[in-house]
C-alpha cells in the first residue's frame, strides 16, 4: 500500500524473525541474508498526547513525556537481547536514562547523545510516521509536557544528524505531499520546515510507483489466481486484437512490455490503472493508493453483484450507475457533476443508454454507455491537457472479436447528441481523425441545437429536403425526371417515359408487400390524373419513394443541421467564442454531409404501375439494388428498372411479335398502324414500357429485316395492296405517322407470292434458279421498276436487271456459285472489371438478346477470367478462389507457375 503499509512491512520485517522469514518472498528480498534483528522504535504523531506523558519507565519510576524519551524508551524495550519482560524493563530504563533529563526539561538531547543511544542499542531503526500532525498540534501551544514547537523541531534536526553518524542507524519517516493531510497553512507551514530539515540528508524513496500499484490492488482485492492459463490467454487476445489494429490504439498497447503489464494488473485492465494514477491523482484530495482502493472495491462488489462476465474490468466496465462508485468520484470533483453523469454518462435515463436502445448494434455491447464512462474517467478538470483521445477510449471500451467500427460510430452519436460533452478534433500521424473527448459542467451548443431543432417544423424540413432532391437530381436513362410536383398538373402527359421523385412527405412503408402507404396514394393520383383531366400516357410514368423508417430519421437529421446553420449566423448575437464558431461550423458540415447521406439512403423505393391483362392495376414495389450504379439516387433507380425491365431501352423484335399476337392483332386484323401502336404501348399498362419512340422504331426496323416476326408498310391503297411493303429486307425508312404498318408476316408473304407470280417468265426463271438479294444488296427487281431504277437478282446461271417501266430486259448467262448459309456466331470481348455489371449489361443488350430472338438459336455465353500477378498470388488466395470455383461449378479453374 502507501506509506503507513510500508513502515509496517519494515517494523515486522525486524521484529518478526523465523515467521516472517517463511512468508513468499521474503528470501528473495534478503537475498541469502538471515532476517536482521534490531531494536525499533515505532513515533505515530496521531497517536501521541503532547499534553500528556506516553508512558512510566517503573524501573526509574518516572514518566516520558517527549518524543525523544518515547523512542529511546522503546528501543531499549525492543533490544535483542533483552529475552523476557523484565530484561526489556531494564533495557528500556537503561536506554531512557540517555535523556532522561532532556525529556524533564522538555529540551532537545543533542546528536552526541542520540549517537551514544544509537551505538549503545545497535542495530537499530526509527520509524516516524504522522509527523507534521504531531507538530501542527504543538505549534501554538505552550507549557506542554512534550515540549515546545521549537525543540522538536530541533530534535528533528538533530536526529537526522545522529542517524547520519551511527553506522548502524536508519530513520525512516512519512511526509505527506497533499495539502489537505497538511491541513491548514498552518500544517502546510510545519511541513515545508520538516522537509527542509530532513532535505538536507534524506533519499527520498516513493512507496508505490503507478505499475506498482497494479500488483499492489490486484493483491487487496483479489486473492491468488487459479486459472493462470485463462489469465494468459485473456492477456494474449488482447495484445494480438491491439497489434491486429495498430491505428486504432495507443502505441505502447502494441508494444511487448503491454502483455506483462496486463498479467501483473489482471483482471483489471492498465489502462484503469493509468487513469486513475495519471489522471485523478492530480486532484488534490485524491489519495493515490488509499482512492484507487476504495473505487476499485466497490465497483468490484457492483460488478460482482451484478453477474458481469466480461472478461478483464476496464473503464468502459465502470458502474456508474451505482451511487456508491460514482461517488468515489464525484466527491473530488464537486456535487454539481452528479448531474452530469445522471444526463450524458451512466444514469438510467441518461442519454448514453438511449442511444444504445436505439441501436441492435449499440445496444448489444453497450457501445454508447462504455464509451460514456471511459471519456468520463479522462475528463479530470485539472489535468494539464484537456480531455482523452480517441485510442484511449477505444483501449478502455474495445474487447476481441468486437467489431470497431460499431464504436466509432457510437461515439459519433454521443458527439451529437450530449450536453456536457465537448470535443477537440485533431489529426494523428496516419491521417486519421484522432480528436480529444472530456466532460464539463457547462452545456455545450448540443444544448442549444436540441432546443433550436425542436423549433424547425416538419414542413421546413421537408421544404429543405426537397430542395436537396433537384439540387442533384440528374436524368439518367429518363427523357424527364419531376422532383416532388406540387401537383399532378406538374407533370406531363408525353410520350417519353419519367420518374417521378416523390417528396419525403409521402414515404413507402411495408416493404415489398406495402399497398396502402403514403407513397402508392400520392403516386396513384398522380397517375390517374393529369391537372383536372385523366392522364393518358400512363404507361411511362415510374415513381421513386423514400422508405418510412429512413425518411422519420431523415427529417430529424435536417432539422438538427438547419438549427446548426442558424447558430453559425447567429454566432455574434449568442456571444461564442473562437471555439465554439469553429464547432459550430463543423457541426454543421458533418450535418449536410450526414443528410444527404441519408437522404440517398432512405430513397430506396421505385412504385411501378402493372397491369395483367383486364385484371385490375396492381403496383410493382422494387427496392434499389445492391449493385445499382450512379452517383445520385435517380441514376440508381434509373439502373434498377433497367435490369429488372421495367423499362426498356433496347427491345427484341420476338417481344413485339409476341405482344402483337397476345393483345392486339385483334379478329384477324391484317396490319396495325405504329402511330397507334405506339399510342398503346404508352398508355395500357399490361403493355411492356418502351424509353421513347426510338425503341419502338428500331424494333420495328429490326424485324422487317427477317420473315420470322412481321413487316413494315409505308401505306396501304384502296385495292388493300401494301406500298412500300418491307419483309425480310430493310425498310428506306420506318415512321410512326397515320399511313405507315406493322403487317401480319403471313399477310406480307401473301402479297410477295402474288407479286412473284405475276413477273414475266425470264425473271420467274432467274428467280426459281435463286434467291431474292435482302440484306445490303441494291434491292429487289421490284423495288428497282417501282423506283424507275436498276435492280437486281442474282443466283442461279443468271441475272436479271429491269430499267424500269418500258425498259428492256437483259439477260447474262454466268456460272452459279452455292449461296453461303451463316450458322455460327462467336466474338470475345474483355470486360471493365470495375464495372463489371454495367459492361455485361451491354453486351447482352448488344449482342446476346439479338440472337436469343433467332427461333432455333441456342445461344450460349461463357465467361473467361484470366490473372496475372508477377509477385506471386498468395496461398490464402489460392485457398479461397480454388474453394469458390468449384462451389460455382466452372468447368475449369486452375493457377499455374
Amino acid at each position: 500500500g502507501g506509506k503507513t503499509h510500508t513502515m509496517l512491512a519494515l517494523y515486522h520485517l525486524v521484529t518478526g524473525g523465523a515467521r516472517v522469514a517463511a512468508i513468499p518472498g521474503v528470501a528473495d528480498l534478503l537475498r541469502g541474508e538471515a532476517v536482521p534483528g534490531a531494536s525499533v522504535a515505532v513515533l505515530v504523531g496521531t497517536a501521541l498526547d503532547p499534553a500528556r506523558p506516553s508512558r512510566e519507565v517503573g524501573a526509574l519510576q518516572v514518566q516520558v513525556n517527549t518524543l525523544w524519551g518515547e523512542m529511546a524508551y522503546q528501543l531499549g524495550w525492543t533490544s535483542p537481547k533483552a529475552k523476557n519482560n523484565a530484561d526489556r524493563e531494564q533495557s528500556a530504563a537503561r536506554a531512557f536514562r540517555i535523556v532522561q533529563e532532556s525529556d524533564a526539561a522538555g529540551s532537545a538531547p543533542g546528536s552526541n547523545t542520540l549517537v551514544e543511544l544509537f551505538d549503545q542499542f545497535s542495530p537499530c531503526g526509527v520509524l516516524i510516521d504522522e509527523l507534521v500532525a504531531f507538530m501542527r498540534n504543538i505549534r501554538e501551544a505552550r507549557h506542554l509536557p512534550a515540549g515546545s514547537f521549537n525543540a522538536n523541531m530541533t530534535f528533528v534536526q538533530n536526529l537526522t544528524e545522529a542517524v547520519k553518524r551511527a553506522p548502524h542507524a536508519v530513520l525512516v519517516a512519512s511526509i505527506p505531499e497533499s495539502a489537505i493531510e497538511m491541513g491548514d497553512a498552518r500544517g502546510e507551514e510545519v511541513a515545508r520546515r520538516i522537509e527542509n530539515t530532513f532535505g538536507r540528508l534524506e533519499a527520498i524513496w516513493q512507496p508505490v510507483a503507478a505499475h506498482e500499484g497494479f500488483e499492489v490492488v490486484r493483491r487487496r482485492l483479489f486473492g491468488e489466481i487459479s486459472d493462470e492459463a485463462g489469465r494468459d490467454a485473456v492477456c494474449r487476445a488482447f495484445t494480438d486484437f491491439y497489434r491486429r489494429n495498430p491505428s486504432d490504439f495507443p502505441i505502447e498497447a502494441r508494444e511487448g512490455g503491454y502483455y506483462e503489464r496486463m498479467l501483473a494488473s489482471y483482471p483489471i485492465h492498465p489502462e484503469m490503472f493509468a487513469r486513475l494514477y495519471d489522471d485523478w491523482s492530480v486532484l488534490e484530495r485524491f489519495q493515490r493508493t488509499r482512492g484507487v482502493l476504495r473505487l476499485m472495491a466497490t465497483a468490484i462488489h457492483e460488478l460482482w453483484r451484478a453477474g458481469d462476465q466480461s472478461p478483464l474490468i476496464m473503464p468502459g466496465s465502470l458502474p456508474l450507475y451505482s451511487s456508491r462508485v460514482r461517488n468515489e468520484l464525484t466527491r473530488y470533483l464537486g456535487e454539481e457533476w452528479n448531474s452530469v453523469v445522471d444526463q450524458d454518462v451512466d444514469g438510467e435515463h441518461a442519454d448514453p443508454v438511449r442511444i444504445d436502445g436505439e441501436s441492435a448494434r449499440f445496444g448489444a455491447v453497450h457501445a454508447a454507455r462504455r464509451l460514456a464512462r471511459a471519456i468520463f474517467l479522462g475528463s479530470v478538470p485539472q489535468k494539464s491537457t484537456r480531455g482523452i483521445e480517441e485510442v484511449r477510449i477505444r483501449l478502455g471500451v474495445v474487447q476481441p472479436n468486437e467489431s470497431i467500427a460499431v464504436y466509432n460510430d457510437a461515439l459519433g452519436r454521443l458527439r451529437d447528441r450530449l450536453s456536457h460533452l465537448y470535443t477537440s478534433v485533431g489529426s494523428g500521424g496516419d491521417g486519421r481523425s484522432q480528436g480529444t473527448y472530456w466532460y464539463a459542467v457547462q452545456t455545450n451548443l448540443n444544448r442549444t441545437v436540441g432546443d433550436r431543432s425542436g423549433k424547425v417544423d416538419d414542413d421546413e424540413a421537408y421544404t429543405r429536403l426537397e430542395a436537396l432532391l433537384r439540387e442533384r437530381k440528374g436524368s439518367g436513362v429518363f427523357a424527364g425526371v419531376h422532383v416532388t410536383p406540387a401537383s399532378s398538373a406538374d407533370v406531363p402527359d408525353e410520350d417519353r417515359a419519367r420518374l417521378v421523385v416523390l417528396s419525403p412527405r409521402y414515404p413507402h412503408s411495408g416493404g415489398k408487400d406495402g399497398r396502402n402507404s403514403d407513397a402508392i396514394k400520392q403516386a396513384q393520383e398522380l397517375l390517374d390524373h393529369r391537372g383536372n383531366s385523366p392522364r393518358q400516357r400512363r404507361n411511362m410514368l415510374v415513381f421513386f419513394a423514400a422508405d418510412a423508417a429512413g425518411a422519420g430519421s431523415l427529417v430529424q437529421e435536417t432539422k438538427r443541421q438547419r438549427a446548426w446553420a442558424s447558430i453559425v449566423e447567429d454566432a455574434e448575437v449568442l456571444n461564442l467564442d473562437d471555439s465554439q464558431k469553429r464547432q459550430a461550423r463543423d457541426a454543421e458540415q458533418a450535418a449536410s454531409k450526414s443528410v444527404q447521406a441519408k437522404l440517398d439512403e432512405a430513397y430506396r423505393w421505385v412504385l411501378v404501375p402493372m397491369q395483367e391483362g383486364t385484371a385490375p392495376q396492381e403496383w410493382e414495389v422494387i427496392g434499389l439494388q445492391g449493385g445499382a450504379m450512379g452517383n445520385t439516387p435517380v441514376d440508381r433507380a434509373g439502373y434498377t428498372v433497367q435490369t429488372n425491365e421495367l423499362l426498356i431501352a433496347k427491345w427484341s423484335p420476338l417481344h413485339l411479335k409476341n405482344e402483337l399476337d397476345r393483345y392486339l392483332w385483334k379478329d384477324g386484323q391484317p396490319h396495325l398502324g405504329t402511330k397507334q401502336l405506339w399510342d398503346y404501348f404508352t398508355t395500357y399498362l399490361y403493355l411492356p414500357r418502351l424509353k421513347d419512340r426510338e425503341v419502338l422504331l428500331e424494333t420495328i426496323g429490326a424485324g422487317c429485316r427477317s420473315r420470322d416476326f412481321f413487316a413494315y408498310a409505308e401505306g396501304v391503297d384502296a385495292v388493300g395492296r401494301y406500298l412500300g411493303l418491307a419483309f425480310g429486307q430493310p425498310a428506306p425508312g420506318i415512321y410512326l405517322n397515320e399511313s405507315s404498318l406493322v403487317v401480319r408476316p403471313e399477310v406480307a408473304q401473301r402479297q410477295l407470292d402474288e407479286d412473284d407470280a405475276k413477273k414475266p417468265a425470264s425473271a420467274g426463271s432467274a428467280a426459281a434458279n435463286g434467291v431474292t438479294s435482302g440484306g445490303s444488296g441494291a434491292g429487289t427487281g421490284s423495288e428497282g421498276m417501282g423506283q424507275g431504277g436498276t435492280g437486281t437478282a442474282d443466283g442461279g446461271t443468271g441475272s436479271v436487271r429491269d430499267p424500269g417501266p418500258g425498259g428492256a430486259v437483259e439477260t447474262h448467262e454466268r456460272t452459279a456459285e452455292p449461296a453461303r448459309t451463316l450458322t455460327r456466331y462467336y466474338g470475345t470481348t474483355r470486360l471493365d472489371n470495375l464495372k463489371l455489371s454495367s459492361s455485361a449489361n451491354q453486351v447482352f443488350q448488344e449482342i446476346v438478346q439479338h440472337l436469343e430472338a433467332l427461333i432455333d438459336a441456342d445461344v450460349r455465353v461463357t465467361l473467361e477470367v484470366e490473372a496475372l500477378s508477377p509477385g506471386g498470388i498468395p496461398e490464402a488466395v489460392v485457398r479461397t478462389v480454388t474453394e469458390n470455383a468449384r462451389t460455382l461449378k466452372c468447368q475449369s479453374s486452375d493457377f499455374e507457375p
